[in-house]
């Protein structure tokens, strides 16, 4: 009876498995081989040795699988539902092996140890800095929070994150190099904001509100140091207006754990209310979309602001987000160009950024695979900017030639 009742259950199983990949084969709204040649294209370097590259890609092929698993969602709302009626403050991740509740009820994950990954960061900005130096063009490094800090455990008590000392050693190693750096960590957690108004209780990235703000310390470094004459009108927030989406918003955390565990987030929009005029061009895997008109028309992605749009939609990246290369021209600004490297935290500051100046291009160093100082020579930028979390400490981020 036992081994009869152990058969029915191991062909349940299958019958399940093999409904779900049939279910994902099956989806017309995804493509899983597509998407897993993108990734392996992206992530694994040319060179790279053969072990290396397998282990990669069956990692790159277990993130495809599970991100695009048939009703995912459904599974994941059940699942974090059961969690969060048992207390659970912990969640098992495919991806990050585990995602905390914290005690601001937000959901994040934790950054392990990186001293390895941080030294090799240092040789690498230290040779971008000295290459740059040769042709004159200045290196500003901004370090972005996380939304974690030393300053509290917000997660279990057991556990460690290791993001601001991971990010401690990394100026370290800058002020040893003579590197120039504006940590935003000081000035956004200086006590005018709460937690939860820093950053999405759904999603890790900062909310738009405090990209905004982070903005404005950047353009006020740019002018004291680099010679940039940015109008102070375009850091002040009664120059914009200002729309919140109520509980609108599935975060990357969120759609990890299922909305019935992490719940929903506001989404603010701002746009300025001053006249603006813009190009915008669009770079991916050699493909230009150009883009006219104003800030709404150039530069917003229109599906993201949709008030009725699905909560899993990614309205973070409205501001024009996750593209190989991106090219703001501001026609109404005459003077100021930036080049900014950056991460997805980047994506509001770059286009907000683009407001006060004549032309930013921003670089997605996972996406853009080319020399960055003959980028900079050729298009000759008063600033290169490195704008990072301090999550993005690896070879992939910091490989610039």
């Amino acid at each position: 009876m036992k081994i009869k009742v152990e058969g029915i259950t191991a062909i349940l199983f299958f019958a399940i498995i093999f409904g779900m990949f049939i279910g994902l084969l099956a989806d017309k709204d995804k493509s899983p081989v597509h998407e897993f040649l993108v990734e392996y294209r992206t992530e694994v370097l040319p060179g790279t040795p053969i072990f290396d590259r397998l282990s990669s890609a069956i990692q790159i092929a277990e993130d495809v699988i599970y991100e695009n698993t048939y009703q995912k969602e459904a599974y994941n709302d059940l699942y974090g539902f059961v969690q969060k009626m048992l207390g659970k403050r912990i969640i098992s991740d495919a991806g990050y092996g585990e995602i905390y509740r914290t005690t601001y009820d937000q959901i994040i994950f934790k950054v392990e140890k990186k001293e390895k990954e941080v030294e090799q960061s240092l040789r690498s900005i230290t040779e971008l800095k000295h290459e740059l130096d040769e042709i004159g063009i200045p290196l500003l490094y901004v370090q972005a929070p996380f939304k974690l800090t030393d300053s509290e455990q917000q997660i279990p008590i057991n556990k460690k994150d290791y993001v601001d000392a991971n990010v401690n050693l990394f100026l370290k190693g800058l002020d040893e190099n003579n590197i120039d750096y504006l940590d935003l960590r000081p000035l956004l957690r200086n006590g005018t904001k709460t937690q939860k108004e820093l950053f999405f209780d759904t999603d890790h990235h900062w909310r738009i509100e405090t990209a905004f703000d982070a903005t404005g310390y950047i353009e006020d470094e740019l002018n004291k140091d680099y010679g940039f004459h940015i109008d102070s009108k375009y850091k002040d927030i009664k120059n914009y207006n200002t729309k919140t989406f109520k509980n609108c918003y599935l975060g990357s955390m969120g759609r990890r754990t299922g909305q019935l565990y992490s719940g929903l987030d506001d989404f603010t929009l701002i746009t300025p209310k001053f006249k603006t005029d813009y190009t915008l061009y669009q770079y991916d895997y050699g493909a230009e979309t150009v883009f006219n008109g104003s800030f709404k028309n150039a530069v917003l992605v229109k599906e993201y602001m949709q008030e009725k749009a699905p909560v899993d939609n990614n309205r973070y990246a409205v501001y024009h987000g996750d593209n190989t290369e991106l090219i703001f021209q501001n026609h109404l600004v005459n003077d100021g160009r930036v080049l900014m490297i950056k991460d997805s935290f980047g994506i509001p500051v770059y286009s907000f950024l683009s407001l006060g100046v004549s032309e930013v291009r921003a670089l997605d160093l996972r996406l853009f695979k080319d020399s960055i100082v003959e980028y900079a020579k050729k298009n000759k930028p008063d600033v290169v900017v490195i704008l990072y979390n301090g999550d993005s400490f690896n070879k992939e981020m910091f490989t610039f030639s």
